[in-house]
């Protein structure tokens, strides 16, 4: 669920008082270093859409925010990061994915800038922080790691698909992410773990994609031929999602299909019909972010509430009843949903961040 936001039980002036934290003097400066594509390509429109939700946000609570596209080149990522390291007048705060297990080395490198340092999406792995440090330590501008618990979401993803199939076994094949993206392995584990609770069910043959349509349809041309019998086929992101979808179509078959994403065309595929469900609120992770990071600006910190590692658990399973609504609110509203009502310095109330999309998605309906 995506957290809503907690308040805070002492004044700011207190905890500022009792926190090595920023006392600010204005609005916060970020620049996102975004990996993805600036123009959308066969990967789809993922990483323009994270920095649209962050966009909302910044401007809702007064940030600047510059984002820089690496167009899936890591080492245009590194240049980014090199020069933004080297700005004489540096921004409050950079945010940074990593892509192609890039981020320790970006970490060093921003460790050289005053600006704090906050890494989202794509968590390093266990191997990476036996190197590099956690948040906090080492490289002490790091301060946090903000990912959606992608374990779960596909779980749920999974335990839906089941569902669907009826009580008969589950046959399932699959295409998750390149090797060397921890999330990649997060999505896959968390659908391994939806079939272990069924000794009938089992995944036939999960395979690594490029996370693009043609990779997805041109993977599961292959899984189909292979496994005839296979009858339900998930993906670990909308393109190659997609992309299997139109395998199975262009072979009349009947075998469900799923992802995670939510892009529009993903939506609208499960409005029509076509696919089974989308996991959506992955393109929200930069907004999230930005909460963080506004609180811990004006002296909330969120390691006080989870740590400096936080994972949030908010990914939503979109079917046939509510994709439309979500369509309606997240890529057609004249308005983008408002992450602000999460803010701890905001709604004033304790405890630990829980977003929740469902909250999100019902007050962005009243507020049409």
């Amino acid at each position: 669920m995506i957290a809503q936001c907690v308040g805070i039980g002492a004044s700011l002036i207190t905890m500022r008082a009792t926190m090595a934290l920023p006392v600010s003097r204005g609005p916060a400066s970020v620049v996102f270093l975004n990996p993805g594509e600036s123009v959308e390509h066969d990967t789809g429109q993922h990483w323009q859409l994270v920095s649209r939700f962050m966009a909302a946000t910044a401007k809702r609570f007064g940030m600047q925010l510059e984002v820089l596209y690496a167009e899936r080149d890591h080492l245009l990522m590194l240049r980014q990061a090199e020069s933004v390291a080297a700005r004489t007048a540096a921004p409050d705060y950079v945010v940074i994915v990593n892509e192609k297990m890039a981020a320790p080395q970006m970490l060093q490198t921003l460790a050289r800038s005053s600006a704090k340092v906050l890494l989202i999406h794509n968590d390093l792995t266990e191997a990476q922080r036996a190197q590099t440090g956690n948040e906090r330590e080492r490289i002490a501008n790091w301060i946090g790691t903000v990912t959606a618990d992608a374990g779960r979401g596909s779980f749920r993803l999974m335990d839906y698909l089941i569902r669907s199939n009826g009580s008969g076994p589950a046959r399932v094949i699959g295409i998750t992410g390149d090797p060397a993206t921890p999330v990649s392995a997060e999505r896959a584990a968390g659908v391994q773990a939806a079939l272990a609770r069924r000794p009938q069910d089992r995944i036939d043959q999960l395979v690594y994609g490029d996370w693009s349509f043609s990779d997805g349809r041109d993977k599961a041309r292959v899984l189909l031929s292979r496994y005839p019998d296979a009858n339900i086929l998930w993906a670990a992101n909308d393109s190659m999602t997609l992309g299997a979808l139109s395998a199975v179509q262009e072979r009349h078959l009947s075998t469900i299909v799923g992802g995670l994403g939510a892009l529009p065309e993903a939506v609208a595929s499960v409005i029509r019909g076509d696919l089974a469900a989308i996991v959506a609120g992955d393109q929200f992770i930069g907004a999230c972010a930005l909460v963080l990071i506004h609180d811990y600006h004006y002296g909330a910190d969120f390691a006080q509430v989870g740590g400096p590692r936080q994972r949030l658990d908010y990914l939503k399973v979109l079917d046939s009843s509510d994709a439309r609504r979500y369509a309606e609110i997240a890529f057609q509203g004249r308005t983008s949903p408002d992450f602000s009502r999460f803010s701890r310095v905001q709604s004033r109330r304790v405890g630990a961040y829980t977003f929740d999309l469902d909250t999100l998605l019902d007050s962005a309906s009243k507020a049409a």
